[in-house]
């Protein structure tokens, strides 16, 4: 029950993570006798790539290539109804929405196919967590406090900079974790991948992390800036032994590496040195 209660949750925050999004893009395209219709318009063009994909399962439209050509279709369609509305502008706010509020809202949170078909594979440079509702709770605010106080498109911008200031600061703490993490684990050719977990920037530990490389693996959690980082697990893996040495100490002296760990099989503590990093042996 709890795992679907946080589904829905989930749905639901995607769902306002795109339309909020879309709609105060939209908004900067407004005039003041289209507020309403520029605010629904931006608000689907940002959950159009989402409801293809659930009734087609296709990726198409998820694809920077395809946005243009989904503008000019629906600008064109919208431009038959609102025949004195310009159809660069319709075009232009539909696009703007559709890039910004969701294919590239997908690249900074869980990833996106966003050079389909060419490329197939979702790339991602996540510095938002995809629980978080930040971004469109900021989004909303901007909007009612432009709608309140007829200042639609001041307000919009204000917002839209505000979401901008948000994600900055995410990909900036991302670089401060991930140099944090290299210092911490200082074994050659470590692929490190830092992801957002947290749903607010201020909580203790929003960042999670994997560091691996041929003989070692270590995951944790960290706080924004890379200063407090808490440890699942760090494992040393020694030629055709699995993950058997829990690492608890990794110390350097003048000439080599040593590594301190606790060996789970037979319940003890053993000894590793290196004189690179990379070439471990049992310590005398």
């Amino acid at each position: 029950m709890e795992q679907r209660s946080r589904e829905e949750f989930d749905m639901v925050n995607d769902i306002l993570h795109h339309a909020c999004t879309g709609a105060i893009i939209a908004l900067l395209f407004s005039t003041p006798k289209k507020t309403w219709f520029y605010l629904l318009l931006g608000a689907a063009a940002a959950l159009l790539p989402d409801v293809t994909k659930e009734l087609f399962q296709d990726s198409l439209l998820h694809s920077l290539i395809a946005a243009p050509f989904a503008a000019a279709l629906f600008a064109g369609i919208l431009k038959t109804i609102f025949k004195k509305e310009p159809f660069m502008r319709i075009f232009g706010s539909f696009l703007a929405a559709f890039v910004f509020g969701h294919l590239l809202l997908d690249l900074i949170d869980n990833g996106n196919a966003i050079f389909y078909p060419f490329v197939k594979e979702e790339l991602e440079y996540s510095i938002i967590s995809k629980s978080t509702p930040l971004v469109w709770i900021i989004a909303l605010a901007a909007i009612s406090a432009g709608l309140a106080f007829k200042r639609i498109r001041l307000l919009s911008a204000a917002g839209i900079l505000t979401i901008l200031l948000y994600i900055g600061f995410q990909a900036a703490a991302k670089e401060m974790v991930t140099n944090a993490l290299h210092e911490r684990y200082p074994f050659p050719n470590a692929a490190i991948t830092v992801f957002p977990t947290g749903e607010w920037p201020w909580e203790a530990m929003n960042w999670s992390y994997h560091a691996r490389s041929e003989q070692f693996l270590a995951s944790g959690d960290s706080n924004a800036t890379g200063g407090k980082i808490s440890e699942t697990l760090f494992y040393f893996t020694a030629p055709g032994e699995g993950l058997r040495y829990r690492v608890e100490e990794w110390t350097k002296t003048r000439e080599s590496f040593v590594l301190k760990c606790f060996d789970e099989q037979n319940g003890q503590i053993v000894y590793f040195e290196s004189s690179d990093g990379i070439h471990w042996r049992p310590a005398a």
